[in-house]
């Protein structure tokens, strides 16, 4: 289970890190992940390992402004950026994989990306999964800093905010919470620009999602304090395609929480079925 790096490029000239691992036998598909605001694709490894025993690849990459790839942390130019980013990788798993059926996963951040690149762009992928998506936050901003943020998106775009996320809120493993409060790749930096894109990209999934004929799954830890799980199943309950499953009592990141391997489960059994 060789991690091989790959090059990816956007217009703009700007390096995105990416990686992918491939299993012994022909994949079944290959999982393309989009990771949160704040961290790095690095950080599924170990979630990509059981991917691969069960006979999956996965492609992964480090947005716009985080981990290894260029740009400034936490700051998009234009939400643009991170569809090309998934074309891209898109791209890549289908010449690495020729025939494979592509599944796109994004968590949190990640996962608003992934629901808007399945409303809004061509590129065709079959599956569509995603953990804790930010639609909303479980604490949503003050009315007075929301409109400071609409100022600063016009006259100061690319401000850096410091907004950290409280890593207690991530896992009830107090070694997953350490790793990732020392983690050198992971950042607390967000920009006006970025917190706009995100926000009226919620906005345009919520109003769009009925659209949406791709299987898509949603699972969403009912005790969340980041992202909020009312969001996801609202969301959800405007879809005719898509299956909700709350976890009870987990926090925002099910993968490296105590309920992983119930996750997983889940996620593996329902990639079967709709694959199959």
């Amino acid at each position: 289970m060789e991690q091989k790096n790959i090059p990816l490029t956007l217009k703009s000239g700007e390096k995105i890190f990416a990686w992918y691992m491939t299993p012994a036998r022909s994949p079944r598909a290959i999982i393309c992940l989009s990771h949160g605001w704040g961290e790095h694709s690095l950080r599924y490894k170990h979630w990509a390992e059981r991917f691969i025993k069960q006979d999956y690849a996965f492609l992964a990459w480090d947005h716009i402004g985080h981990g290894q790839s260029d740009g400034k942390r936490g700051h998009v130019n234009s939400y643009g950026d991170f569809m090309e980013e998934i074309n891209l990788a898109i791209n890549k798993a289908n010449a690495l994989f020729p025939g494979v059926p592509v599944v796109l996963y994004g968590h949190s951040m990640g996962g608003n990306i992934a629901i808007n690149f399945a409303l809004r762009e061509s590129n065709p992928f079959k599956l569509l999964v995603t953990t804790s998506p930010w639609i909303e936050l479980t604490k949503e901003n003050p009315a007075l800093l929301r409109g400071v943020i609409k100022i600063l998106n016009s006259t100061l775009p690319a401000l850096s905010l410091n907004a950290p996320i409280n890593a207690n809120g991530i896992s009830h493993i107090p070694e997953e919470v350490e790793k990732y409060k020392t983690d050198p790749l992971n950042h607390g930096k967000i920009t006006p620009r970025l917190v706009t894109e995100i926000s009226k990209a919620a906005k345009y999934a919520n109003d769009n999602i009925d659209k949406l004929e791709k299987p898509f799954l949603i699972i969403h830890g009912d005790a969340d304090p980041i992202t909020s799980h009312k969001a996801s199943y609202n969301l959800s309950s405007k879809c005719k395609t898509c299956s909700y499953i709350p976890i009870n009592n987990m926090y925002h990141e099910l993968h490296n929480d105590t309920a992983q391997d119930e996750v997983f489960s889940l996620i593996k059994e329902w990639l079967s079925g709709n694959l199959d």
